[in-house]
Order: structure tokens, then sequence, then C-alpha cells
């Protein structure tokens, strides 16, 4: 069922044993190393890159120098308690309420209970990996997502067995449509980088035209159901927080392109406004500014 190359074994049992570590720890030895790796992804991750994201910062976001360190800092040594929560999942999910929490919009509400599914559309914000633990606790609607392979298959296995809902790769088309049709809720991060930046629909973000996938909103329109934008935040010493912002549909007119820029353009709205009310939250070091290209390729490539 799930195949592992044998040079992926010692990975494997390598994560394993890491993650048995982490679970016997107490609450607040798992937030120390939690930190303590945090601090090391920090000091240790390549200079280039963090290069690359203060630009960003400083260009994109309008952040002076001493408030992009503080940022990038932030943003950067938040992977340690991710990763160290990531792995206790099975702790979390017996008590689910005193780790996470959930807000949503009244109609988003509706829409849950509903039975017709949707399009959930997300950042790298936050612990985006506890949304899983969260949504199927507080949503009696199936939820699925949708995620890259990992590097090693010991990996992709261990990612596996931490989440809780259905787990659809790229390259299974046919059980993402599959599962919309089922009345499923299928959440997309949105903003990972685009294989061809010609696919990209253009959208202002952060005063910048920049490229996102046309998924979240072709398969919305294609199925006539709403497109949600879910964020996950955590303020200091509190549990997570699970907000579903109201829906956005998709037009269905003559125009499908047009259709299509003007859902994406309102879903990156709303995920302008959630990073400059939490900066740190967000992975800096994607560039989505490279995600775009000139109108007259698009046209080309579109045609």
């Amino acid at each position: 069922m799930f195949a592992v190359k044998i040079t992926s074994y010692p990975v494997y049992w390598a994560t394993l044993a890491f993650a048995g570590f982490c679970r016997m720890l107490p609450e607040s030895g798992a937030a120390s190393l939690g930190r303590l790796i945090g601090s090391c992804v920090w000091h240790f991750l390549p200079e280039h890159r963090k290069k690359r994201a203060r630009l960003s910062l400083r260009e994109y976001f309008g952040a002076d120098e001493k408030e992009t360190e503080r940022i990038l800092r932030a943003s950067l040594e938040r992977y340690g308690p991710m990763g160290v929560e990531g792995l206790r999942a099975p702790i979390i999910a017996k008590d689910v309420e005193r780790y996470i929490g959930f807000s949503a919009d009244a109609e988003a509400q509706k829409l849950f209970a509903g039975g017709k599914g949707g399009i959930l559309v997300t950042l790298h914000s936050g612990n985006w990996e506890l949304f899983g633990l969260g949504m199927a606790h507080y949503v009696s609607a199936p939820f699925a997502t949708l995620v890259k392979r990992q590097q090693f298959d010991a990996w992709d296995k261990l990612a596996r067995q931490l989440r809780t809902v259905r787990v659809i790769y790229p390259d299974e088309t046919r059980k993402l449509y599959q599962s919309v049709r089922e009345g499923y809720f299928v959440n997309f991060l949105m903003d990972q980088g685009i294989h061809d930046a010609k696919d990209a629909i253009p959208a202002e973000f952060l005063g910048h035209t920049t490229g996102w996938t046309p998924a979240p909103a072709t398969i919305a329109r294609f199925f006539g159901v709403p497109i949600l934008p879910m964020f996950i935040h955590q303020k200091l010493g509190e549990r997570h927080i699970i907000e579903i912002k109201g829906p956005i549909y998709v037009k269905k007119t003559d125009d499908k392109d047009a259709d299509l820029e003007k859902a994406t353009q309102a879903v990156v709205t709303v995920f302008e406004e959630h990073i400059r009310k939490y900066p740190e939250d967000w992975n800096w070091l994607y560039s989505k500014w490279r995600d775009v290209v000139p109108e007259q390729e698009r046209t080309v490539s579109a045609n």
C-alpha cells in the first residue's frame, strides 16, 4: 500500500524515533525543543535564501531594515515549533479543543452543512499542518488536502500517517474532481510556485502583479461551488485558531478567463489582508513575484 524504497528506510525510522521522542516530552519540554530547532533554522539557513526574503519584505511589504529582520526571524523560527507539533499530532488529536480553536463565517457554516462540497484556499502561513485535525473535529463535511509528494518516499509515508484527512497529489486529477463530486471541501495551498508561469493567473498582491494557480477558480467554476479562504494563527502562549472567511463565488459568463481572474483576485486580496495583519506567519522564502509572464505570452499560451 505504501511502498518505501530501501534507501529511505533509515530516514523513515530516524524520523519515527524522533517523533516518539517528541511525544514522550511534557508539553513544556516539547515547546522548548521547538524553539531550539527554530533557532537552528534561523542560524543555519543559507544566507542567499535569507537575502531573497529580505528583498521581498523591503520591496513588496515595505518594511524597514529593523522590521524586516524581526519579521523574517520570527517567520523562520516558527518552523521549529511547527515541526514538533506536527510530529505530536496523535497527542493533539486526543484533545483537539485544547490546542486548536475554530471560527467560521456564518455563511461558511451553512455551506459546510449543505453537503455540496467546495474549495478551500490558504497559504503557507501559521501551522497549516494542523488544518486536518481541526477541520475533522469542528466540521462535519469531509475534508481533503492537495499536497506535493515529499522528497523521500519514507517522509511521504509518515506525512500520510500523521494527516487525518484524504490526501490528493497534484497528478491525481481524477481523484481531485471525484472528491468535489462527493461533497468534499478540498484545500489548496495557493502560494506555492507555478510549474509553468504561462499557466498562472495574474493578480495584484502587495502592490505588484503576481502569478497564481488557476486550479481553485477553475474547479469552483466547473462545479458551481464556493471558494472559502482559510487561515490558522496562534497568539503567544495560546492555542491555534482556524479562521474560515466568507465565500467567494466564480461567475460563469461567456468570458471564462475574466471569470477566473476576478475570482482569483478576490482570493488574493483576502490573502494580502491576512499577511499584512500577521506578516510573521507567512513563508517569505517563497517568491510569488516570479510567477508571472507578460500579457502577450499568456495570450499565446492560452490560445
